[in-house]
């Protein structure tokens, strides 16, 4: 059976998972300069996305846990997880 989404649990997954990459970005203390050389964004668009102006695409996604050697699969449990806690 396939589950859909309201657009507004969509931006919030979105949102949730932004912010996890960027925690842990952070907790690996690599900067957006170094983040845009490894995935080749603009650290404009980096700003954007981790300051939700921008909502990444996958492609995008992958790119950027893929620069700092993360698991996208795990930061989306992660997100399902905060998900559910916080509307329990």
């Amino acid at each position: 059976m396939i589950k859909f989404m309201k657009i507004r649990d969509a931006q919030i997954y979105s949102d949730l998972i932004v912010d996890i990459i960027r925690e842990k970005q952070q907790h690996l203390g690599i900067s957006n300069y170094t983040l845009a050389q490894k995935t080749n964004l603009s650290e404009a668009s980096l700003s954007y996305i981790f300051h939700h102006h921008r909502r990444p695409t996958l492609y995008t996604l992958i790119m950027i846990v893929d620069a700092l050697e993360l698991s996208l699969t795990d930061i989306i449990e992660q997100a399902e997880t905060i998900k559910k806690q916080t509307t329990v």
